[in-house]
């Protein structure tokens, strides 16, 4: 399994605000559902998945751009690659 890292937010604007800065960085994230193990007492169930590799180059783009999020949680991976196949 492999890790990835979570940003989660209290509102989605705050979630689209930082896709748009991280992407015009040229830092590969993904709109993603807050993992429910994560949310806490968030009101907002959006977040922004980032690779490991990507992680500290997100975390520039936040400090540069003083970013509004939450938190950033690192979980592992649990799909399995071979989860579809039957042959």
């Amino acid at each position: 399994m492999s890790e990835r890292y979570y940003i989660l937010f209290e509102n989605y604007e705050q979630g689209l605000a930082l896709h748009d800065l991280l992407d015009e960085a040229g830092v590969m994230n993904r709109i993603a559902p807050a993992p429910s193990a994560a949310r806490g007492t968030l009101c907002c169930g959006m977040s922004l998945l980032v690779g490991p590799d990507m992680i500290d180059r997100a975390k520039e783009v936040i400090s540069r751009e003083n970013a509004v999020y939450h938190s950033i949680v690192s979980m592992e991976n649990p799909l399995q690659p071979m989860r579809d196949r039957y042959c």
